[in-house]
């Protein structure tokens, strides 16, 4: 497990989650304590995970509160470093009892619900979410929370009430999980008493989300996303229908394409009421198909997460469908030898797409700032990117987004911390150094810089002044 405050979705939440224990939605910007000529750019002095706020002094969390929330709910009971991971190892656990129910509710028979466990807990991706501080599985939890739910509530009202609960939680954990609601509609059905405490249920979420949005962005239905039409285009949807056909048979077994044949079952009568398990399976894909970040690389499938549950069950239920129709009703033959083809596919694939090592690669970020405290003076201002957002987190040092300036504002901030007696570090991944549209040190920290440590794969750099390289 790896749940800290890493990267930028990573450090987005714990900082968020920091905030929202301080009663706060923004945080001042850490400033250079010397005066620099001309000023620097906006991002300067913004992590990753922030936005600067109009006054051009402080800045709000980009991501959604849902996840911080429960991070620091947890951290009050655990402390800081513990809740991370307790709260995603509590996800991961109710994601797989969640995956069982769901078969056996579509009619799955008990061997072949757990066949469905078995599939979700062997997934790289799932794997991979599961270790490290990201609000998809969360996300994918409360949407089949939501959706369960509001099907089962045809045995009791309270059911529905508690999917109305379920789904302000899961758009908390991430707006875009509202497109939830239309297959917990068609679950709900047309009874007004069910609908009546599912809306019950929903409103103190919707009115917390609201009131979030207000005192954060200003507006009730803004985000920290900003305008979101930037980010999705029709351009975007032949690459991504590409990275489904080919990665979701990885990531899922082939199995998964078994869902294509969802509609042959429903039409047989045999399972006639799948509508809401299939417009939840086809929901969530479509919508990210036009999302400009889904089809960047294979962990893009992250987004269609919430789908997960209903491409499993939904895959199965045709699987048993055509066993059923060529006789083949027995279990016993089968069952084991899948369950041990899907652990297999599994481990081998997490192993090749390095999602078992993802915990332990997160721990460079706390590492990282740890070695600074350690080696750096107190009074130090760091220029870094990839770790900015860990830096505001587990340390107090200035933070220099080097991606933000250009080389003349890099000389001016060196020259004012040089007369301010500030020394200047530099904490740098491999890709930062390395790619020629990136390179940090040549093309936006001029100057010479000595290498003193590093953590793992992160460099560590002291920036000498023109006098001291001389």
């Amino acid at each position: 497990m790896g749940a800290c405050a890493g990267g930028a979705d990573q450090s987005g939440y714990m900082n968020n989650a920091r905030l929202l224990a301080e009663g706060r939605t923004s945080v001042a910007m850490r400033f250079i304590p010397a005066q620099i000529p001309g000023g620097v750019p906006l991002f300067t002095h913004v992590p990753l995970g922030f936005n600067p706020n109009e006054d051009h002094l402080t800045m709000n969390p980009i991501y959604p509160p849902g996840l911080p929330l429960m991070i620091m709910g947890v951290a009050q009971v655990t402390g800081w470093d513990t809740a991370p991971g307790l709260v995603m190892g509590l996800h991961a656990l109710a994601g797989l009892l969640l995956v069982f129910v769901l078969g056996r509710t579509a009619g799955l028979g008990t061997g072949v619900a757990w066949l469905g466990v078995v599939l979700l807990a062997a997934s790289p991706l799932f794997v991979l979410l599961s270790l490290q501080t990201m609000s998809d599985l969360p996300a994918m939890v409360w949407v089949t929370a939501a959706i369960l739910s509001a099907y089962k509530s045809r045995k009791g009202t309270w059911l529905a009430f508690a999917a109305g609960v379920a789904l302000s939680i899961s758009v908390l954990v991430r707006p875009t999980n509202s497109l939830a609601l239309l297959p917990a509609a068609i679950a709900l059905g047309l009874s007004w008493r069910r609908w009546a405490a599912f809306l019950a249920g929903s409103l103190p979420g919707a009115i917390f989300q609201g009131a979030y949005n207000l005192e954060a962005y200003g507006r009730v239905l803004t985000t920290g996303y900003g305008d979101v039409h930037t980010l999705f285009g029709w351009q975007y949807a032949p690459a991504t229908v590409a990275l489904y056909f080919v990665w979701l048979p990885v990531v899922l077994t082939p199995l998964v394409l078994l869902i294509l044949g969802l509609p042959l079952v429903g039409r047989s009568g045999a399972n006639g009421k799948i509508a809401w398990l299939a417009v939840w399976a086809l929901i969530f894909p479509t919508f990210y198909l036009f999302y400009c970040y889904t089809h960047n690389e294979w962990w893009g499938l992250r987004f269609a997460l919430p789908a997960f549950p209903a491409l499993i069950v939904g895959a199965l239920l045709v699987g048993s469908w055509l066993l059923c129709r060529l006789r083949l009703r027995s279990q016993a033959w089968w069952l084991a030898p899948a369950a041990l083809a899907v652990i297999v596919h599994g481990t081998l694939w997490s192993r090749a797409l390095h999602a078992f090592s993802v915990g332990r690669s997160e721990q460079v970020y706390p590492a990282t700032a740890a070695w600074l405290r350690d080696h750096v003076p107190a009074n130090a201002v760091v220029a870094a990117m990839q770790t900015s957002g860990s830096l505001f987190y587990y340390t107090k040092y200035p933070v220099i987004r080097w991606d933000a300036i250009a080389p003349d504002d890099f000389h001016r901030i060196a020259a004012a911390c040089t007369a301010a007696h500030l020394p200047v570090y530099a904490t740098l991944f491999p890709f930062e150094l390395e790619d020629a549209r990136w390179t940090a040190i040549e093309r936006r920290l001029p100057g010479h810089w000595t290498q003193i440590g590093s953590v793992r794969h992160v460099s560590l750099w002291r920036y000498d002044p023109p006098t001291v390289a001389q």
